[in-house]
């Protein structure tokens, strides 16, 4: 009795316990499966279709933001046409100095909304980045680690997921304001007779963007050096850990063999990881990047129309709002720059 009653409990306790690790495993399972049922594009259509589903996840194709961006432009052109075609009929009479004014008042209200729609999705972009940042580079560090790179895995947890946080709120938070400012500035400027003040606007747009520059190369120099000194920490601890394991006679070899294996998986692992958040930045990077500079091209073929009407102020308000594009472009080219600095850094480099 004794015994069939100690067989009866075990059952029972193991039926529990099994029922519980049931409920639990599929307590772990259901947020993997609620995130893996959200991702914007499933496997067996990149099995399918490997290069149309990555077209596919450009914001526009290069045609149709082009064509997009003509209809915006439409207005600004045909406007610049008909002022350019009174200041030919006007010429040197008082009215043109009037005519000029109400140009550059008017071209600046038809493309002051456009540019701030630009930096508006500008900064989305900029906060989707970050987000994905906050979650792919701790579990990448969290790989480096594993893979024995212990210095490395801190360092991208710390220096460079902070540089680019820094710079994508930054430029969510500052961009809209300070771009309103500019264009605000820049309007008056641009209908001032005082030259130096023209000069000034776009002197100061030149300069961050030198600013912009400088910052880019000093950042990278710092993560090229701050990489190269984790290699050589991450080796030396490789290479102590190896000479302990490799002391004991029989079970040291076989560990060592045994964690050369782990290790070569983890390399894998972490250049395949690499190379898809790459390609996922590069995706959303390249259409904004690409509009950012078909926004340029017309603003230069305006500002290009204006002088030769001789519309002298529209001319000048054109430049500086060229000014702000570039400097968003270089913005963004910045944050681009250095995530794939850092992440070539770390792939190319090391090995635990």
């Amino acid at each position: 009795m004794k015994k069939c009653g100690l067989i009866i409990c075990m059952a029972t306790l193991g039926f529990l316990c099994s029922k519980t690790a049931l409920k639990a495993a599929a307590a772990e399972a259901t947020p993997w499966q609620t995130y893996l049922d959200k991702a914007p594009v499933q496997a067996e259509q990149f099995a399918a279709d490997p290069l149309g589903t990555l077209v596919r996840l450009f914001a526009a194709e290069p045609v149709q933001l082009l064509r997009d961006t003509m209809q915006q432009y439409a207005d600004v052109l045909l406007f610049l046409s008909l002022a350019a075609g009174l200041a030919f009929l006007l010429q040197d009479t008082a009215d043109r100095a009037l005519l000029e004014l109400a140009a550059a008042g008017g071209c600046g209200v038809l493309l002051w909304q456009e540019l701030d729609k630009l930096a508006a999705a500008l900064c989305t972009r900029m906060a989707g980045w970050k987000s994905y940042l906050l979650g792919f580079l701790p579990v990448y560090s969290g790989v480096l680690a594993a893979g024995g790179e212990w210095n490395a895995g801190a360092a991208t947890n710390g220096f460079l997921l902070t540089v680019l946080c820094f710079i994508a709120q930054a430029v969510t938070l500052w961009l809209q304001p300070l771009l309103r400012s500019y264009l605000a500035i820049s309007m008056a400027c641009g209908i001032s007779s005082r030259k130096s003040l023209f000069e000034g606007c776009t002197l100061t747009g030149r300069l961050l963007r030198q600013a912009i520059g400088w910052a880019g190369k000093a950042f990278a120099a710092l993560m090229s050096i701050q990489r190269v000194v984790t290699v050589q920490l991450d080796r030396s601890a490789s290479r102590l850990g190896q000479l302990l394991t490799g002391s004991v006679p029989i079970v040291g070899q076989a560990l060592s063999n045994a964690a050369d294996a782990v290790l070569a998986g983890m390399q894998l692992l972490k250049s395949t990881l690499g190379i898809a958040a790459l390609l996922s930045i590069g995706a959303e990077f390249a259409p904004l990047y690409l509009g950012l500079l078909i926004h340029l091209l017309f603003l230069s073929c305006c500002g290009w129309l204006a002088g030769i009407g001789g519309l002298e102020y529209c001319h000048k308000l054109l430049q500086c709002f060229a000014e702000a594009v570039r400097c968003m472009a270089a913005v963004t080219a910045l944050f681009f720059m250095l995530f794939v600095v850092g992440i070539a850094l770390l792939m190319l480099t090391g090995g635990g």
